[in-house]
């Protein structure tokens, strides 16, 4: 391409090179004629300023374009403006600073600008105000007539009198979009930079206003165009703040970041956005499929953010954001917290026919207390979707509620969510589909091999118990009632299945102690059959019960296994040995950690006990 480009759409009005045009504001004229400044000016090498003594809206500065200014849609107002005495202007709430559009002189709308508790304030300096003049003014003057832009006005609103000096000041006037077309760049002209556009917004002959570097970050308003339907760029940066200006009198599309161009390219590592406001907190949205690729970026207190198939979002993380559309993008290993979609919305939605595998791996998604849905599966989706390494926190464990973790939007047809290697809740709620959650399971391995020759050693006894309580029972405490060889056991939310394995400990009554395979009779209880005859009951003593992973021998590979899900990375202890047959070993002691997303292999070398 070429040498990077950074332009804007922005048109003067006035540059406030000389007080011609300028008056006092009507009806506000109580302070100085308006003096051509040089000492302390923004842009340019003047900016126009006014000796302000008396308290209340008593005087103000005006500017008469002459002529009506036509703008489009979208459109603002943008003033350079200041109070020297910070502290002695009221508060934002109050109109301490405010600005005005009018068709006439004496006939204007006004808007609060700022104050001693906003902006660059109490500590003072010029601030640039962005106003919509047609968002609903909060003081009105005479009898304005809408859609007529032709006298431009700064009033402060002043608490306590400033003998010396000029305090107010305006400088350049602008009107548009305000835009900043980012164009062009490559490896041998140099790739575009937030520098850079820094640097042509902070050159004393423009001062736009839209992106100040300021105490080594940015503050950035309007629209930031990456590339255009005409020109693509190549923007490559890192490690870099950004904050997104507080604009409360414009709307909320105001402040958007757009990606254009099929053939741009746009890097961003460790690049963190924040909204400084509420009204327009920023969006993003890749509207052309554009080469995007974001790796560690963080966005705080943002709107919307739209991706396409050719974004790569790794590793970011989204605080407090709303919609988040991914559109086919890889978001491997990102993270949505604390959404602020609306309830029974959802943080992140899917709706391409792509199965989400590989391109939504190991998210995290964090509810807060907004009650909404992790993801939204469109009706676009496929009707098999696999999703890996999940970590989900704070969503409903049931499903069919606003903040279950799934919303599928297809009415009709079977939906299935394979999710591998996941922790936390994963419920849905449906539009109609019949919808199939599959935990899908991990597996334990034992292998016993000859210490010596390391040869498999087959039939050898394998015992493994979990080691903690992480996510299945480990020495809990519970009662047993026996009758025949049928022992019934008593165990408060133990998460259990039939064909599960426990090991009874701390019964008086030796009958019930081992390990025994159980039959699921109800959330709080299973029974298991005794080696023998019970001939007491019930149980005494301090019985426990701890969840079993294996219990048997292993085959002709020397191998034994057990496959189940894990929630979280499980803790294991146990044994292996060989005493039934020749060859025998000795024991073997067996303590590792079961991965939650792979399972684990682990070989036991026994020693010959012959």
């Amino acid at each position: 391409m070429a040498t990077p480009s950074y332009t804007t759409d922005l048109t003067d009005i006035n540059t406030a090179e000389s007080t011609s045009g300028w008056a006092e504001l009507s009806g506000h004229t109580g302070g100085s004629a308006p003096s051509q400044e040089g000492d302390y000016y923004i842009q340019g090498s003047y900016c126009i300023s006014q000796s302000s003594s008396k308290t209340g809206t008593k005087s103000g500065l005006q500017y008469d374009y002459g002529s009506n200014i036509s703008i489009s849609t979208g459109d603002c107002f943008f003033f350079w403006q200041i109070w020297l005495a910070g502290n002695s202007m009221d508060t934002f709430a109050n109109g301490g600073l405010r600005v005005g559009v009018g068709s006439t002189s004496g006939n204007m709308n006004f808007w609060k600008s700022g104050g001693k508790d906003f902006g660059r304030n109490p500590y003072g300096g010029w601030q640039n105000v962005a106003v919509d003049p047609t968002y609903t003014a909060d003081y009105t003057d005479g009898s304005p007539v809408a859609g007529n832009y032709r006298i431009f006005g700064s009033l402060p609103n002043i608490v306590s009198p400033v003998a010396k000096g000029n305090p107010h000041g305006v400088d350049v006037i602008r009107y548009g979009r305000g835009e900043v077309k980012i164009e062009y760049g490559d490896g041998t002209n140099g790739y575009g930079t937030f520098a850079g556009v820094a640097s042509q917004n902070d050159s004393q002959s423009n001062r736009w206003g839209l992106f100040q570097e300021q105490a080594g970050a940015y503050l950035w308003k309007g629209l930031l165009s990456f590339g255009n339907s005409t020109n693509a760029c190549d923007f490559r940066d890192s490690n870099r703040s950004i904050f997104v200006d507080d604009v409360p009198r414009t709307y909320a599309a105001f402040n958007k970041i757009e990606i254009n161009n099929t053939s741009s390219r746009v890097d961003w590592e460790n690049i963190s956005f924040k909204a400084l406001g509420t009204l327009s907190k920023g969006r993003f949205e890749v509207v052309d499929n554009a080469d995007v690729n974001f790796n560690g970026c963080l966005f705080t207190n943002m709107d919307t953010f739209v991706f396409q198939s050719n974004s790569s979002v790794l590793n970011c993380i989204f605080q407090s954001c709303a919609l988040v559309t991914a559109a086919g993008a890889d978001m491997t290993g990102s993270k949505i917290q604390e959404s602020t979609v609306s309830a029974d919305a959802s943080a992140l939605n899917w709706n391409v026919a792509a199965d989400p595998d590989g391109y939504l791996d190991n998210m995290t998604f964090i509810k807060g207390t907004n009650a909404h849905h992790a993801i939204e599966f469109g009706t676009s989706s496929p009707t098999s979707i696999t999703l890996r390494g999940w970590t989900t926190s704070g969503f409903n464990a049931s499903h069919s509620q606003n903040d279950s973790t799934f919303y599928v939007a297809r009415t009709s047809g079977t939906v299935t969510i394979n999710v591998i290697g996941g922790s936390g809740n994963f419920t849905y709620k449906t539009a109609g589909a019949t919808v199939n959650v599959v935990i899908s399971p991990v597996t334990l391995t034992i292998k016993t091999i000859d210490a010596d020759s390391g040869s498999i050693i087959s039939g050898a006894r394998v015992f493994v118990k979990v080691s903690d309580n992480t996510q299945f029972p480990y020495k809990d405490s519970v009662s047993i009632t026996g009758s025949g060889t049928t022992a019934t056991v008593a165990h408060a939310a133990h998460g259990l299945s039939t064909g599960d394995h426990v090991v009874i400990e701390g019964a008086n009554e030796d009958v019930y102690n081992g390990v025994y395979q159980i039959t699921y009779t109800g959330s709080s209880s299973y029974t298991y059959t005794t080696n023998e005859t019970i001939t007491t009951s019930p149980a005494t003593g301090t019985i426990t019960s701890t969840m079993v992973l294996i219990s048997g021998t292993t085959d002709s590979n020397g191998e034994i296994s057990d496959t189940r899900t894990y929630s979280f990375d499980q803790d294991i202890e146990g044994w292996a040995r060989k005493g039934s047959s020749s060859p025998y070993y000795k024991q073997g002691s067996i303590s590792d950690t079961v991965d939650k997303d792979n399972g684990k292999s682990i070989n036991v070398a026994l020693v010959l006990d012959e």
